[in-house]
């Protein structure tokens, strides 16, 4: 399985904290099965430039290449970013250097706010004037701000793909919602989110369990097809 959703690059964000916390991450990734990792870390317009942000991102990924280097059961690692909606990101320039492998797809964290009309016209200009598919980062936490609208299926219903953290499959409280929006083919793929190997660690591999003992191995096997078409592997 491939992890889509990680932040397992070194001392750039609020993810790993040092190259020893990001191979114990990736070795847990290898135990449970995950076969891929695509270190994504949060890009904020308001803290750096995206050169800033690129500089930043390639020293961290080659100072963890560089330790990695000679370890055994490591997922392959690739890179991209989880970009924090601002105001005029439709229109930013070089937008495309954020997206995941250098492809069209850009996983995107949305405002943790009730989203209006212009939220939802930059999205669309994403798609239809830039070309990108936006990867919607772990949609459902976004649901108790847009209590009382439309706005989740409306989300929904543009050409954007959903993404879920793996903890929800994990919680009693989380997981049959998990499980239906999986099996109602709203979530089409799935990430860990992992920060650290403490309250945020890998947790896919579990999650995938779950989901192939409720839903069955198929279910899997079409979110990694898509997960591959996304990295830009076969």
């Amino acid at each position: 399985m491939i992890d889509i959703h990680s932040h397992v690059l070194p001392n750039i964000d609020d993810g790993s904290r040092s190259i020893e916390m990001s191979l114990e991450m990736l070795k847990e990734s290898c135990r449970q099965g995950i076969t891929d990792v695509v270190a994504t870390p949060h890009f904020y317009i308001k803290s750096n430039t995206l050169e800033q942000f690129l500089e930043k991102r390639d020293e961290a990924y080659k100072r963890l290449m560089d330790t990695v280097k000679n370890e055994k059961d490591i997922p392959n690692i690739y890179l991209g970013a989880e970009v924090f909606y601002f105001n005029g990101i439709s229109k930013f320039e070089s937008i495309e250097k954020l997206c995941i492998n250098n492809t069209k797809y850009l996983l995107l964290e949305m405002p943790f706010a009730k989203w209006n009309n212009r939220v939802f016209q930059e999205v669309e200009d994403l798609i239809y004037n830039r070309r990108l598919v936006p990867v919607i980062a772990h949609i459902e936490r976004f649901v108790k701000f847009q209590k009382g609208t439309d706005n989740i299926e409306r989300l929904i219903s543009m050409r954007v793909i959903p993404q879920m953290n793996g903890e929800n499959f994990l919680s009693f409280f989380t997981k049959g919602r998990a499980l239906k929006w999986i099996a109602d083919g709203v979530v089409k793929l799935l990430g860990s989110d992992m920060h650290n190997t403490e309250a945020r660690p890998q947790n896919l591999g579990n999650a995938c369990k779950v989901i192939e003992n409720k839903l069955g191995k198929g279910v899997l096997d079409n979110i990694e097809k898509l997960s591959k078409e996304i990295i830009g592997i076969e």
